[in-house]
């Protein structure tokens, strides 16, 4: 399979999961409570998740000091939350950078609304930046190019993108909650 057949199966077999998503924060990161909102959403997600290619390890103190720029004390990931295992094979890892690095997309808009809102690579938005300007996301377009997924590969890739936007709308869910009990 190629890339098209594959990226478009892999897009079309996760678009209700990346709308559910979307949806939550409809105006994206345009007012002050929507981005709070995101970046506790976005460092519970990467707290809680064994991302691919040292993600987490690159990201997680950019997202906490935005949280601290913006006078936000970093929730520690939900007791039951333990990262996941996105390292055990190969579509897996593929599946979970699908999401992760394809939303580098969606952080080039925010980063505009964030720097609208008075924050930049060098204070409050370190983590939008940094990942709006990311060249994983070609790498995983690569690997999808390349790859040639029988179909109980594709089945992993298509079922661990799936629970990366999982993990992604329980955070978000779970951000949104914090955020209007102190309302």
């Amino acid at each position: 399979m190629s890339l098209g057949p594959v990226r478009s199966h892999l897009r079309s077999a996760t678009a209700s999961a990346h709308g559910r998503v979307d949806a939550l924060l409809p105006q994206g990161v345009a007012q002050p409570r929507d981005y709070a909102v995101y970046l506790r959403a976005m460092h519970r997600f990467v707290a809680s998740s064994d991302l691919p290619d040292g993600a987490r390890e690159r990201y997680l103190p950019l997202l906490s000091d935005d949280l601290h720029t913006l006078g936000i004390t970093a929730d520690a990931p939900p007791a039951n939350a333990r990262p996941t295992d996105a390292s055990r094979d190969r579509y897996e890892r593929l599946g979970w950078a699908y999401v992760f690095e394809g939303s580098s997309l969606g952080a080039r808009m925010l980063l505009r609304q964030a720097g609208s809102l008075g924050y930049s690579g060098r204070a409050g938005a370190r983590y939008l930046n940094e990942h709006a300007g990311s060249i994983e996301w070609s790498d995983v377009l690569r690997q999808l190019e390349e790859s040639a997924p029988d179909e109980d590969q594709l089945h992993r890739l298509v079922a661990a993108s799936h629970h990366a936007f999982a993990a992604v709308e329980a955070a978000l869910l779970d951000a949104l909650s914090i955020e209007k009990d102190r309302s």
